[in-house]
């Protein structure tokens, strides 16, 4: 068909996980504030109001910041190892489930290795 796998395959999947994971991040942490909230509130003696603003004041720009850089890299990592996997399939069924075990044990390190690159990289800026 003459069409390059790059444009039409690549750079979507890219660009839709470079903007989709700081998307879930965001969402990620909203659900957690809001149930540590519901804890708070039904077995701390928290009022609502009180715990908002406590989590608001231990909140610093720099670490949402942080999480959200970590989350695009995160993105690019795994849509990579997937895309150069997808590309190196060999032909069949049994080949195509071995690449996808592959591309998820190998995104899996990756991504402990860009957390633990990114998480030293901002402590060493944080606190330089």
């Amino acid at each position: 068909m003459a069409i390059n796998p790059v444009h039409f395959l690549i750079a979507p999947k890219f660009l839709a996980m470079m903007v989709m994971l700081p998307c879930l991040t965001i969402w990620a942490n909203t659900m957690g504030i809001l149930g540590g909230a519901l804890f708070g509130v039904a077995q701390a003696d928290f009022t609502l109001q009180r715990y908002l603003q406590a989590s608001i004041e231990s909140l610093f720009l720099r670490d949402i910041f942080s999480g959200l850089v970590k989350s695009v890299m995160f993105g690019v990592t795994i849509t990579a190892v997937g895309c150069l996997e997808g590309l190196t399939t060999g032909g069949g069924a049994e080949q195509v489930g071995r690449s996808t075990t592959r591309a998820v044990v190998i995104s899996i390190f990756m991504v402990v290795a860009v957390d633990l690159i990114f998480t030293a990289l901002f402590f060493y800026l944080g606190n330089g």
